[in-house]
C-alpha cells in the first residue's frame, strides 16, 4: 500500500451511502493491515540474531498491538456488512460485531466500556 498525502483531483461524490463508506474504511483497514504485517515481518528478520531490551520489547508490542486492533477493526466492519441491511438508525447485535475478535480492548470498546492500559510484561510475546 502505498499513501500519499495529496488529494486526488476531481469533484468528490456529494453524497455516498452508509454501505459505501463502510466498505471504502474496510478496504482502507486491509491494505494497512497488509502494511503493517509486512513491517512486522520485516523487523523480526533483522532482530533474528539480536537479543534486545525491556525497553525495545516494549516498543516492539506496540507495532504488534497495532496490527491486531487494525486486523480487529476490519473484522467488525466485515461484521456489521454481513448483517440485514441496516440504516444509519438502526441498532445491530453487539456480539455479532465482535464475533471472531480475539483482542480484548476492541471487545471492551464496542461493549461501551472504557479499556484498560496496555500493560504487557516483556517477555509474554512471541514476536510476530
Amino acid at each position: 500500500m502505498t499513501m500519499h498525502s495529496t488529494v486526488t483531483q476531481g469533484a468528490p461524490p456529494v453524497k455516498i451511502t452508509v454501505h459505501d463508506t463502510v466498505f471504502k474504511v474496510l478496504r482502507l483497514l486491509d491494505m494497512a493491515g497488509e502494511e503493517l504485517t509486512n513491517a512486522q515481518q520485516a523487523v523480526a528478520e533483522c532482530m533474528r540474531d539480536t537479543s534486545m531490551t525491556s525497553s525495545e520489547i516494549c516498543r516492539l508490542q506496540k507495532l504488534d498491538l497495532a496490527t491486531q486492533t487494525v486486523a480487529s477493526a476490519a473484522t467488525v466492519l466485515k461484521n456489521l456488512m454481513s448483517l440485514a441491511p441496516a440504516g444509519i438508525k438502526d441498532t445491530v447485535s453487539v456480539a455479532r460485531l465482535y464475533e471472531g475478535i480475539t483482542l480484548g480492548d476492541v471487545v471492551q470498546v464496542l461493549k461501551g466500556e472504557d479499556t484498560p492500559g496496555h500493560t504487557t510484561t516483556p517477555g509474554e510475546m512471541d514476536l510476530f
